[in-house]
């Protein structure tokens, strides 16, 4: 058995039978989050079973960050998220999720079991630790709550701006103001839910 650390993550799209061209954006999107987060992934982003989203990461990787990329590039499709933390045993070769198998797998099915009535976007965490990621599904359940009402255009300019460091920069990417490239990072407030981020990382990496 590898003793490394995964975290592996599960969502479904909520209402995706609704929604006939959630499974064509849902692929788009996951090549793009693929791409962004290669070196830190264990097995890619897939949607399988028609509406559901599974892909690994190591244990170095950012796990708070790829969660809120993993939103960012799904823009418009609201997602329940199981995250499990624990081993992969079986089938680290491969390339695809589901092709494997260990205790991240069974916790982040867990994980998603529990919050799967919810009708808005959701993140649950399942450990071996317990209490500790019920510590950060209860913290987290409050970013949650903020970046739900997010907008799309809120969605870019934070990403636009944490990529390019200032508000100037990412004017030219966005093909704004600077002053509304701050507009908006304000009114998704932003900075809280860094400082958050920041939080429950620093927390994650306490060992």
């Amino acid at each position: 058995m590898n003793g490394e650390q995964f975290y592996v993550i599960t969502a479904d799209i909520i209402a995706s039978r609704k929604q006939e061209e959630a499974p064509r954006r849902a692929r788009e999107g996951l090549a793009a989050l693929n791409l962004r987060h290669r070196s830190a992934l264990a097995a890619e982003f897939t949607l399988y079973r028609g509406d559901e989203i599974q892909g690994a990461l190591r244990g170095s990787a950012d796990l708070i960050r790829t969660l809120r990329h993993l939103r960012f590039f799904l823009p418009g499709l609201k997602l329940r998220a199981g995250v499990g933390a624990g081993a992969i045993s079986a089938g680290l070769e491969q390339k695809y999720a589901w092709q494997m198998d260990g205790s991240a797998f069974h916790r982040s099915r867990a994980a998603l079991e529990k919050i799967k009535n919810r009708r808005t976007p959701a993140t649950c965490f399942h450990g071996e630790e317990q209490k500790r990621w019920e510590t950060v599904s209860a913290f987290y359940e409050l970013i949650d709550t903020i970046q739900s009402r997010w907008t799309i255009k809120q969605w870019q300019a934070v990403d636009a701006y944490e990529r390019a460091g200032t508000y100037a920069a990412a004017s030219l990417e966005l093909g704004i103001s600077p002053q509304n490239v701050a507009k908006r990072c304000r009114a998704a407030s932003w900075k809280a839910v860094f400082g958050a981020e920041r939080f429950l990382t620093a927390y994650l990496n306490q060992g």
